[in-house]
């Protein structure tokens, strides 16, 4: 059994199969043979060893000297296949462990890709992808081929991956994907953000996973704790199978009381709305309890549709109002860029400070004004809400809410219905926009503070680097005093404020934010119940006392500190996973 601590993003409890992404989904469906099949095993790493040599040898034949470098690569790689070395471990391997060859292969291919990883030289690091190519030779070889992708699985399992790209996610089946497991990323990386969404236990931040797993692997992952287990022994899979039933219990119980208003103790209500990414969640978000949705991430329709395609996101947010019934749907404009590929292959030294969101949209007028074109067209058929990501100045708004005008201009024309008073409101996730909120009030209908950014933006941590993770401070007072700050313009212009990042789904915050005054907030439909429950156990009074006693001191990690244990003494029926 072996260990790895990383970083908790989705909660909850997983024990199954692992489905290892960076071998080219290439699945080992036996990992150990009888002492009496050994030579049999070695003889058939032998021949897929010959079958994997003779494939590059063709390959190098047919570019002959046309394109040199790509033909030395797969010399390499032919030599790399046949190392004596790498061959009489493997063998080994076989012989002594009683490995599968596959099993072999992947074993001892990745002791030394994550040998490899480690060293400073860039000629050795070039080294791990040939490593990482010539394992999928071999197991392909050794497979006959047969190779399964995420969008073909019929089995559960859990996911582990170097990390996962939103394309990647937006296909995957919840079916029979339970968990994921990765090297990268942080607590608002997107792959996080996609696994809570989603409702599967998730773990990231775990340096070399992806190289300690191989596919077939027994798996356990706590994303109370951060933990993932591999080959567990017998007693742990017990102990974790009760720890998943207890957590089973506790969901039920809370889902039970879901329909229930989200009220404090004194009577004053919130609005407890859901933060989806794809479509058909939003049936399950409606059935926990939300009474609208506040971020629909639009991007992952366009990922999936060509571009320019008005009807496609017409057809899903039409869809989605259907579900909702009499729900208001807020629905974010195109927030590509950052950890999300606009689909041009564009590379960017620094996405995240670069062209994304607003910015994108506003390079690419034909996109947006497709997209726009959707929303309006689907305000006719119910309460729709349009959220305009990354703003950053008043030049930057005003230009967006000018396209706005001439997109119902031209369906005026078109003579196609839609609703003239659409709310149009902002997230505010860059602090230039909080610092001139009052300025930004009288032209938008609503704000809704996006912590995750927010966060990022103002203490200057990328929120998917892993090495920097522990600066990442939700309640550092920076934030503190910005969140202040926008909920007393918000008050003064009679304009509603929501919170629609992760930090309004933390049990440990929840009770600070409504103490500063937040009465609306958007969080991932899993947690919904559990939200609620928060709400309806706190006096407005007695948060309001513990908001001015965190306003007043000076270190983030104090804060958190009077935060856990104010929760300790308020919120006894909750899980303990801070």
């Amino acid at each position: 059994m072996e260990l790895k601590k990383g970083i908790p993003v989705s909660p909850g409890i997983v024990i199954r199969e692992a489905f290892a992404l960076d071998t080219e989904d290439l699945r080992i469906p036996q990992r150990f043979i009888e002492k009496s099949q050994v030579e049999d095993e070695v003889e058939r790493y032998e021949q897929a060893v010959v079958l994997a040599q003779k494939s590059l040898d063709k390959d190098i034949e047919s570019l002959g000297t046309k394109i040199k470098i790509h033909t030395q690569i797969l010399e390499i790689h032919r030599d790399l296949v046949a190392d004596p070395v790498l061959r009489k471990e493997i063998i080994a391997a076989i012989r002594d462990k009683h490995y599968t060859a596959e099993h072999a292969v992947s074993r001892v291919l990745n002791r030394y890709i994550k040998k490899f990883a480690a060293m400073d030289s860039p000629i050795i690091a070039e080294r791990v992808h040939d490593l990482f190519d010539i394992e999928k030779l071999i197991l392909s070889t050794l497979l006959g081929k047969k190779i399964e992708t995420l969008n073909t699985l019929e089995r559960e399992v859990v996911v582990i991956a170097h990390n996962l790209t939103p394309a990647q996610t937006a296909k995957l089946d919840p079916r029979w994907v339970h968990g994921f497991a990765t090297d990268v990323g942080g607590k608002t990386s997107h792959t996080a953000i996609m696994a809570r969404a989603l409702g599967i236990p998730a773990v990231v931040g775990l340096d070399d996973i992806s190289t300690t797993v191989v596919g077939g692997d027994l798996v356990i992952i706590d994303g109370f704790r951060g933990i993932v287990l591999i080959n567990p022994d017998e007693r742990t899979v017990k102990e974790y199978q009760s720890k998943v039933e207890e957590t089973a219990r506790v969901t039920r119980r809370l889902r039970k009381q879901a329909s229930l208003p989200a009220e404090t103790i004194d009577g004053h209500a919130l609005q407890v709305h859901a933060n989806i990414e794809l479509p058909q969640e939003v049936h399950s978000a409606v059935e926990l309890g939300a009474e609208g949705i506040g971020l629909f991430r639009t991007e992952f329709i366009h990922l999936q549709t060509p571009r320019n395609n008005e009807e496609v996101h017409f057809q899903h947010y039409r869809n989605v109002l259907r579900e909702l019934g009499n729900r208001p749907l807020t629905l974010r404009t195109l927030d590509l860029g950052g950890d999300k590929d606009d689909g041009l292959g564009l590379v960017e030294e620094n996405p995240f400070l670069g062209c994304r969101s607003i910015r994108w949209c506003l390079e690419h007028p034909d996109v947006f004004r497709a997209q726009l074109r959707a929303i309006y067209r689907v305000s006719a058929l119910g309460q729709i809400r349009v959220m305009l990501p990354m703003i950053s100045s008043i030049p930057e708004l005003d230009r967006t809410l000018m396209l706005i005008e001439e997109v119902k201009e031209e369906l005026r024309e078109e003579n196609i219905p839609f609703d003239d008073d659409v709310p149009v409101g902002v997230m505010i996730e860059v602090p230039s926009l909080a610092v001139i909120a009052d300025l930004v009030a009288p032209r938008v209908s609503f704000f809704s503070v996006g912590t995750n950014d927010l966060v990022q933006y103002t203490l200057a941590v990328d929120r998917g680097n892993e090495r920097v993770a522990e600066l990442y401070d939700p309640v550092h007072p920076a934030i503190l005093r910005l969140l202040v700050r926008v909920l007393e313009v918000g008050d003064e212009h009679g304009i509603r404020v929501s919170v629609c990042g992760e930090m309004a789904s933390e049990p440990i915050y929840l009770p600070l934010l409504i103490g500063l005054g937040l009465r609306e907030l958007s969080v991932s439909p899993q947690l919904i119940p559990e939200v609620k429950q928060v709400i309806r156990l706190v006096r407005d009074f007695d948060v309001q006392e513990l908001a001015h006693r965190c306003l007043d001191m000076s270190d983030g990690f104090a804060i958190t500190r009077e935060l856990r244990r104010w929760a300790h003494d308020h919120l006894p029926d909750l899980p303990r996973r801070w």
